[in-house]
């Protein structure tokens, strides 16, 4: 009698049904890790850019120019992250009143659950184009 050697197809089979059981449930979790992470970091950017705007508001003692113009966010604080493809597009738009309001808008690339982060001079955040709680995609 041989001694038999090698796997049979019907254990190729379960180890391969036991994988793809595996990918099936981990592939989405880790993709929303991935999200997680890049609304995170476009959340930290808005931050940054509206420390930003409020040192500006105290030097110039407005948010607007003295042509009364929006700023133009620099560098670095226009997008998130700051290098490779943009996952988050940051843009700075007037707010009610001529020279002491503005808003911030973090647009995603991909379309996500939290959709638009929103953050004003007064630090309210929000959310546009949603599907997700404020609390979810802003956090605590």
């Amino acid at each position: 009698m041989r001694e038999q050697r090698g796997y049979t197809l019907v254990e190729i089979m379960t180890v391969v049904a036991i994988v793809a059981i595996l990918s099936s449930v981990a592939l989405p979790s880790y993709s929303e890790y991935v999200r997680r992470g890049q609304r995170l970091a476009a959340r930290a950017v808005m931050l940054e850019a509206a420390n930003w705007m409020e040192r500006r508001f105290s030097v110039h003692h407005s948010y607007r120019g003295n042509d009364m113009q929006i700023p133009v966010l620099p560098d670095g604080l226009n997008r998130s992250p700051r290098s490779g493809a943009a996952k988050y597009v940051i843009s700075l738009s007037a707010g009610k009143t001529q020279a002491t309001a503005y808003q911030l808008r973090a647009v995603p690339s991909v379309a996500d659950k939290c959709g638009t982060f929103t953050l004003d001079h007064t630090g309210a955040r929000g959310l546009i184009d949603n599907t997700a709680s404020l609390k979810e995609c802003w956090g605590r």
